[in-house]
């Protein structure tokens, strides 16, 4: 459905990024469940009661290809400018396979809001963190480093394209799933077997 900005004069967009950790940790420690809440806007978006944290420029989202149907695409999420006290989250914290979801809102540049109109924020990109970097900036005259960390996140279609499914018609393999059903236990008698059908 498209959204009517025929009303609007002064507008920008914002990108909108949820991550879903389960396992979330400060140190090696205890986890608990954490959901992080940062957009690439310059000043914080609350959509949906959840504060999103406007990180500006210090967020970059690749770009993904517009198309009729869903694809499994991929994206990179990279946030610049962490300090090195906060590496040990990311390490510590199990960042890998958490749900990432990002939406595209519009939002009026003077009050800084997303638009109450119909269809905004729209959904942008839904999937998994499949893996991550860290890349460190260090500065020799400061003594100061900062880190940049890419989250390479693949769309949930993606992950079911490259899901294995069915099981192999072995009895082992059919025993434990149906302990007392013995229909695959002549499975290795007949493979390979010369077979002379209507003979």
């Amino acid at each position: 459905m498209p959204i009517n900005l025929s009303t609007y004069n002064n507008i920008e967009t914002a990108l909108l990024v949820r991550i879903d950790v389960q396992n979330y940790r400060t140190n090696p420690g205890t986890a608990s469940s954490q959901v992080l809440k940062f957009s690439d806007y310059y000043v914080d978006i609350t959509y949906t009661g959840d504060t999103y944290t406007g990180l500006g420029k210090l967020v970059n989202v690749s770009a993904s290809t517009n198309e009729l149907r869903s694809s499994g695409d991929s994206i990179t999420v990279t946030l610049s400018g962490i300090p090195t006290s906060s590496i040990q989250e990311i390490i510590y914290s199990d960042i890998k396979d958490c749900d990432i979801k990002i939406y595209r809102a519009i939002v009026d540049k003077t009050s800084g809001e997303i638009l109450p109109i119909s269809g905004n924020p729209t959904g942008r990109f839904f999937g998994r963190i499949n893996n991550y970097s860290l890349e460190e900036e260090y500065d020799a005259v400061s003594r100061t480093s900062t880190n940049t960390i890419s989250l390479i996140c693949s769309s949930y279609i993606e992950l079911m394209q490259n899901k294995l499914s069915g099981r192999r018609t072995n009895p082992l393999d059919h025993k434990r799933l149906y302990p007392t059903d013995i229909s695959m236990d002549r499975v290795p008698n007949l493979s390979g077997a010369n077979i002379n059908f209507g003979a």
